[in-house]
């Protein structure tokens, strides 16, 4: 249990023949506890579900891999798309802090995304 990719997660018991059924949220990891959550554990600041960070449930071929700069990653997903609906799913992840604008910028100018091969080093 100790080898999960986020450490500040919610948990949960899930029923999986319905997705519809209300889960019980708890910081405690346990042998009951069958799910990982999108909602990072509140301080006493913030009010409880308020911040979340990504998990995804991907249903196609996804590669996530070390870049040259340590705690950085690139990601790669199987999933054939136009460059319009591309940039979508870029402009969205601009928005939401998840790539850096000047990256979209850039490849946009090229007219497509691109990162080093996880040997070429900066």
């Amino acid at each position: 249990m100790s080898d999960l990719p986020l450490s500040h997660q919610m948990y949960a018991v899930a029923d999986f023949k319905d997705y519809e059924t209300e889960r019980s949220l708890t910081a405690e990891l346990s042998d009951a506890t069958n799910v990982i959550t999108s909602v990072v554990r509140s301080t006493p600041f913030d009010p409880p579900g308020h911040m979340h960070n990504v998990v995804l449930d991907l249903d196609l071929p996804a590669t996530l891999l070390p870049s040259s700069t340590p705690g950085h990653f690139h990601l790669f997903i199987e999933r054939p798309m136009t460059w319009e609906t591309y940039l979508n799913l870029i402009d969205a992840m601009v928005a939401a802090g998840l790539v850096e604008p000047g990256y979209r910028d850039a490849s946009v100018t090229r007219g497509h995304t691109a990162v080093r091969l996880p040997w070429i080093k900066k």
